[in-house]
Parts: C-alpha cells; sequence; structure tokens
C-alpha cells in the first residue's frame, strides 16, 4: 500500500510537471505565433509606406507639370491678346 501511494504522489507530481511544461509550451507557441503576425504586419507596412512614397513621388510630378501647363497657359493667351491687340490696330488703320 505504501508503494502504491509513492507512485501515485509520483505520478501526480509528474502530472504537474507536464502541466507546467504544457503551459510554458503554449506561451512560447503564442510569442512565436504573435512575432509572426507582428512581422507580417510590419513588412506589410514597409510595402504601403513604399506605395504611399511612390504615389507621393508621382503627385508632386503631376502638381508640377500642372504648374507648367498653366504657365504656357498664361503665355498663350497672354500672346492670343498680343496678337489680339495688333489685328485690331492693323483693321483701325487699314479702314
Amino acid at each position: 500500500m505504501i508503494i502504491f501511494e509513492k507512485k501515485r504522489k509520483q505520478l501526480i507530481q509528474d502530472y504537474e510537471q507536464l502541466l507546467i511544461l504544457k503551459n510554458w509550451y503554449e506561451k512560447i507557441a503564442e510569442e512565436v505565433n504573435r512575432s509572426y503576425i507582428l512581422e507580417k504586419v510590419e513588412k506589410r507596412g514597409r510595402q504601403l509606406i513604399d506605395q504611399l512614397n511612390l504615389l507621393n513621388a508621382n503627385l508632386v510630378k503631376i502638381q508640377e507639370d500642372h504648374e507648367k501647363l498653366q504657365q504656357q497657359q498664361q503665355k498663350l493667351h497672354k500672346n492670343l491678346l498680343e496678337e489680339h491687340k495688333l489685328l485690331n490696330e492693323y483693321f483701325e488703320n487699314f479702314s
């Protein structure tokens, strides 16, 4: 009977150790999973930042092109007004 009691206590201790190891393993697995998720989120975040930087560079280029076009339009409009003025003067002098 004493032998069975000792074995029973040993089995209980072994079971408690097993539970401790199981909990430790689960925590480690959670940490690994969390680290993996964080790594993936950080990688995706860097990709999104790169895409936003590219979009920003494209937007700056578009704005620069737009400004150049506006300047050209203003220049053309000024030239057109000047030509219109010269034509008016020509027809006034001709008549």
